[in-house]
């Protein structure tokens, strides 16, 4: 009978004394080294691609998030473009946000750089003058109509 060193801490099968693996479950023997290709040693198959890691321009949304998974996304509907009536309201939201910060100094998305504004495009102007605006702006200011007031006037320059 062999002589038996320790248990195999993952199926409890007796380990042979000298022997670097589970006999049963094949679990390395604390202590023994292992070559793992892609573990613990290079995988001599494994090539890195010019384009290894790197997210492409155009992505399909709706693959990339099935992609390994078995089951489907439970709303359909959730990674589709937003409605017209949504992109109505982002539009006259960015026209809105055109007249406030003209000729102001605003705050880059990351917060680490300034920029200087110009004049709001003709089009905010337009938008507003046919009421299509709110008279708050998109950060809940009180009243735009006294900004577009000024661009306005400059206008008529």
């Amino acid at each position: 009978m062999e002589e038996t060193s320790r248990i195999c801490p993952w199926c409890s099968t007796s380990i042979p004394a000298g022997a670097s693996a589970c006999p049963k479950c094949g679990a390395t023997v604390e202590g023994a080294a292992a070559d793992i290709p892609g573990i613990t040693i290079p995988d001599p198959k494994a090539t890195l691609g010019v384009d290894e890691g790197r997210v492409p321009d155009a992505v399909d949304a709706k693959a990339w998030l099935d992609a390994g998974h078995d089951d489907r996304a439970t709303d359909e509907e959730a990674i589709l473009p937003p409605s017209e009536a949504v992109r109505l309201e982002m539009r006259k939201m960015q026209l809105e946000a055109q007249i406030e910060n003209a000729g102001r100094s605003v705050m880059n998305p990351t917060g680490d750089v300034a920029r200087n504004v110009g004049e709001p495009s003709r089009e905010a102007l337009e938008a507003y003058d046919a009421g299509l605006l709110d008279t708050t702006g998109p950060a809940g200011e009180t009243d735009i109509a006294e900004r577009v007031k000024v661009w306005e006037e400059e206008e008529r320059r």
